[in-house]
């Protein structure tokens, strides 16, 4: 697993989003109650990027169908109608500040 230094914490705002490119994969970190969360910015349903969404308490809901995602682990909350897929989650980085630096795991 690498670390990756994506941004400064000070560049992202509580319950603000800001997508990062990593690997070749667009990352939305996420601050929420002071940590921050990084998941992958688009929505297994119709690959629309999440970073549009609405975050409603740790469910981040994708504003295409409002699919929902807990940005703590990627997981599907079940939310919307068109939610066919039981096991539809996106994918969660473990974070870390250091110094002033928002890292990622990869």
């Amino acid at each position: 697993m690498s670390a990756w230094i994506v941004a400064m914490e000070d560049d992202l705002a509580e319950e603000k989003m800001k997508v990062v490119n990593l690997e070749g994969k667009q990352i939305l970190l996420i601050k929420k109650e002071g940590t921050v969360y990084a998941i992958d910015n688009k929505c297994p349903h119709m690959g629309c990027p999440l970073k549009g969404g609405i975050l409603d308490g740790y469910v981040l809901k994708c504003n295409c169908h409002n699919w929902g995602f807990d940005i703590r682990t990627g997981m599907n909350a079940k939310t919307g109608a068109y939610v066919d897929k039981p096991d539809s989650k996106v994918s969660a980085y473990q974070t870390q500040i250091s110094a002033g630096n928002i890292l990622v795991m990869l």
